[in-house]
């Protein structure tokens, strides 16, 4: 088996494999209507992007332009085939639930070349929603669209662009997405906080006191001012998480089914539907125990495995062709809309 050099690019953090968990528990409770607020899920999924930032910016700053390749391998085994075992799923449910919209080709087709988030909403969000299979269950495909597309637009700026590890330009590009309200705002402050940190090595264990104070102002200010407090909310809890801490099997499998979890959660919530025919109408705690059991089960057949020997897999020319590939897909998306 080889090794894989992007493990000695971060430092260990067990925090972030609960607080993964604890975001993903975070969208479906809301998705069930346990947590009320209604932007608690996307709030959620905000803190995901800056802590993808953070991680992906950390790689990429230790990364050189020769080594992009083992990068998009590792992103593709990583992403890839957890997600399109969900699409799978989840379209193949629509088959057999329900008849054929007249746009269910176009939002498969949106959901496999990583532009949901850019197409899938129009002309109308409320509409496109309930023309989506099984009436936007997939919605949350948009924010796999913004990682991936960051995934692919990130090591061009960084590694090949002679200022992309520098900070000011992050700090032009933060503020850009962020005063634009940008899907890409809490990735960029993620980015922005690992270069910084790539220039001043732990300097967010230096400042606990000072972030801390900017993640409560900015949690103060999210029910009046989401769209401007979001951001740094979230890499105030990214930073505040990130203290080195070695992770034990634990904290790895609790970690480790967050990304199935936050993917499959609504086949826990459909076959909860299934099960309030026998009187367990209401029960959420046992909903989101199913959801768990669920993810548990998807992440032991299809996570574990793809970790285990992806490192066996490994050639260049194979990361190269997956990075590539990433890129035609969403050109293809693009080119699909444009049609």
């Amino acid at each position: 088996m080889s090794h894989n050099p992007e493990a000695t690019k971060v430092e260990e953090y067990a925090a972030f494999d609960v607080l993964r968990f604890v975001l993903a528990s975070a969208v479906m409770l809301s998705h069930i209507g346990v947590l009320r607020w209604g932007q608690t899920g996307n709030l959620a999924v905000q803190v995901f992007f800056a802590l993808s930032g953070w991680l992906i910016g950390g790689i990429l700053y230790r990364t050189s332009a020769v080594e992009l390749s083992r990068f998009y391998f590792n992103r593709a085994t990583r992403i890839w085939i957890p997600y399109f075992v969900c699409v799978a799923i989840l379209y193949g449910v629509s088959l057999w639930h329900e008849p054929r919209g007249p746009r269910w080709g176009e939002f498969l087709t949106y959901d496999l070349t990583f532009t949901h988030n850019w197409f899938a909403l129009s002309p109308n969000a409320q509409t496109a929603l309930q023309q989506m299979p099984l009436q936007g269950t997939g919605n949350h495909f948009w924010s796999l669209a913004v990682e991936e597309q960051f995934y692919l637009a990130a090591p061009l700026i960084i590694t090949l662009l002679p200022f992309g590890r520098a900070i000011l330009p992050w700090v032009l590009l933060a503020i850009a997405a962020y005063l634009t309200h940008s899907q890409y705002a809490a990735i960029a402050v993620g980015v922005l906080a690992a270069v910084i940190a790539g220039h001043s090595p732990r300097w967010h264990l230096k400042r606990t006191l000072p972030i801390a104070a900017l993640a409560v102002a900015a949690a103060l200010s999210l029910p009046f001012f989401y769209g401007w407090g979001a951001p740094f909310f979230a890499v105030s809890v990214v930073l505040l998480c990130a203290r080195p801490l070695e992770r034990n099997a634990v904290t790895r499998w609790v970690g480790g089914i967050s990304f199935p979890f936050y993917l499959n959660a609504w086949i826990g919530i459909f076959v909860f539907h299934a099960l309030e025919k026998h009187g367990l109408a209401g029960y959420w705690p046992l909903e989101y125990m199913i959801g768990i059991a669920g993810a548990a089960v998807l992440y032991h057949l299809v996570d574990v495995p793809v970790m285990a020997y992806r490192n066996g897999y490994y050639r260049p020319a194979l990361g190269w062709a997956m990075g590539i590939t990433g890129y035609v897909l969403v050109l293809t998306g693009l080119a699909y809309w444009l049609s």
